[in-house]
């Protein structure tokens, strides 16, 4: 048996795919866009950002059924089901595996709402958490609990008392889906638990004081497994709805930062990773938990950490942009572009030079996560070089500098250099203009991945680990 499935529950599009473990290729792959969303934090009062995770099972079980009938009879080669998902957010489930609760995802902003703090003053929800758990996890944890994390949703739900009663289990969603196909208990990976923000990354185990700081009961939490070990097999109900064999072995699933690198990186010890899509995350692997206030730790599925530099600049950053252009032609045309303005702004960059004349651009529209209060910004304008050009190609550069400051502070840790930049994301993979700043910048060439499914391919080659293959 040869063949391994892939599956990523990603925000944007879920993905399967069969993985040849003989050749390393995709034999066949399925992408759905996810619109499960129900409540947008843009539109809700509370920041709210709720999707339907029994749809997304459904939307899973699409892909893969698309993918076993496109395998045909070699559907009999299939040894294993390695999942991976978006590692930030929550949906609670009963102990029949029914959600009880929407899954929040990372886009969720209630911890970002005041409340009345520790000392008596009205503070955003996530710093009165923050000061409750303490202010020198970060080493501990891999990463200081922010909004969106499971550790602050779950808090902000039972300050409010908003916890359903009842046996529950909190979950990640990529693990309600493997636990679902396996009919198992919940279980979660030190790879996605570390996202929490009240997980021990040097233990391996809950943070049993945050979580009880924090009010919140140790019993609500999913037993902890290595993404290399079997969680249970496709039961016979699932197996006859995605046309697959029973009983093919389903591992614990993985986050998708991790995942991604796995199916990216071919030399973690000379390769840096650098995937931007929405956002734009710089990943380096490391044998031992280095320290930093700028980089979280995150456990990698095969071993070791990944330090990243995360929540940074990316396409998002671009597409403000664009919308900022689209929309000043409206207002003085009346005129809304039919189509996006992506490969005009692309052009008109190209023809300024490296440089841009001196304008210099901070690309961080919504800021860090060490310093959310950073704003974009364009300095040193004159007369020579404020044209649309220059604007674009400035927060190019910008942009460039950000994942270049990442990877500075990862040498820095680790003494350690890299020899190739591996890029991953469309954010990257589309704007040529951006890749040639990014090898500006570091210093270093740059390798284009040709595969698009990254982190499905990855969930698969973990399995394969899992699997001995």
């Amino acid at each position: 048996m040869s063949v391994v499935l892939g599956l990523d529950i990603g925000t944007t599009t879920i993905t399967a795919l069969a993985f040849d473990a003989n050749s390393r290729q995709t034999i066949t792959c399925h992408s759905i866009a996810n619109k499960t969303q129900m409540i947008k934090p843009a539109t809700d009062s509370h920041g709210r950002s709720e999707w339907d995770a029994p749809l997304i099972l459904q939307c899973a079980a699409n892909c893969l059924r698309h993918v076993a009938e496109e395998l045909g009879t070699r559907v009999s080669d299939i040894a294993g089901l390695g999942i991976t998902g978006q590692q930030h957010g929550v949906v609670l489930v009963d102990q029949n595996l029914q959600c009880v609760t929407p899954y929040i995802n990372w886009q969720d902003r209630r911890g970002e709402l005041l409340v009345n703090g520790v000392n008596g003053n009205d503070e955003a929800f996530i710093d009165f958490a923050n000061r409750l758990i303490g202010t020198n996890t970060q080493q501990r944890h891999g990463c200081t609990l922010s909004t969106g994390y499971m550790g602050c949703t779950l808090a902000w739900l039972n300050h409010y008392k908003h916890l359903p009663n009842g046996e529950l289990t909190a979950a990640f969603i990529m693990d309600y889906v493997a636990a679902t196909f396996a009919a198992s208990k919940i279980v979660s990976s030190p790879s996605s638990a570390a996202s929490s923000g009240i997980f021990d990354i040097h233990q391996q185990a809950w943070n049993l004081n945050a979580i009880n700081a924090l009010g919140l009961s140790s019993d609500i939490f999913p037993a902890i497994g290595n993404a290399t070990e079997v969680l249970g097999s496709l039961c016979e109900e699932w197996a006859m709805a995605l046309h697959l064999p029973a009983d093919i072995p389903i591992f614990v699933a993985s986050g998708d930062n991790q995942a991604s690198f796995v199916g990216t990186v071919t030399d973690p010890k000379t390769q840096l990773l650098i995937n931007v899509g929405t956002g734009g995350q710089v990943a380096m692997f490391s044998e031992s938990a280095a320290t930093h206030p700028d980089l979280e730790v995150r456990p990698f599925p095969l071993g070791g950490y990944l330090l990243v530099n995360a929540g940074l600049c990316g396409g998002r950053s671009f597409a403000e942009l664009e919308r900022f252009f689209a929309t000043t032609l409206c207002d003085f045309t009346g005129i809304t572009p039919s189509d996006d303005l992506f490969n005009q702004m692309c052009e008109l960059a190209s023809e300024v030079p490296a440089g841009c004349d001196g304008l210099r651009c901070s690309p961080l529209f919504t800021g860090t996560r060490s310093r959310p209060e950073l704003r974009a910004s364009w300095e040193h304008i004159g007369l020579d070089n404020f044209t649309a050009g220059h604007l674009v190609r400035a927060l190019l550069e910008g942009m460039a500098q950000v994942f270049g400051e990442g990877y500075a502070i990862m040498k820095e840790v680790t003494g350690c250099e890299m020899t190739h930049i591996v890029c991953a994301g469309n954010g990257l993979r589309e704007n040529a203009l951006l890749r040639e700043c990014v090898e500006l910048e570091l210093q270093l060439p740059l390798h284009v991945v040709a595969a698009r499914e990254e982190a499905s391919i990855g969930a698969a080659m973990i399995a394969m680990a899992g699997l001995g293959i």
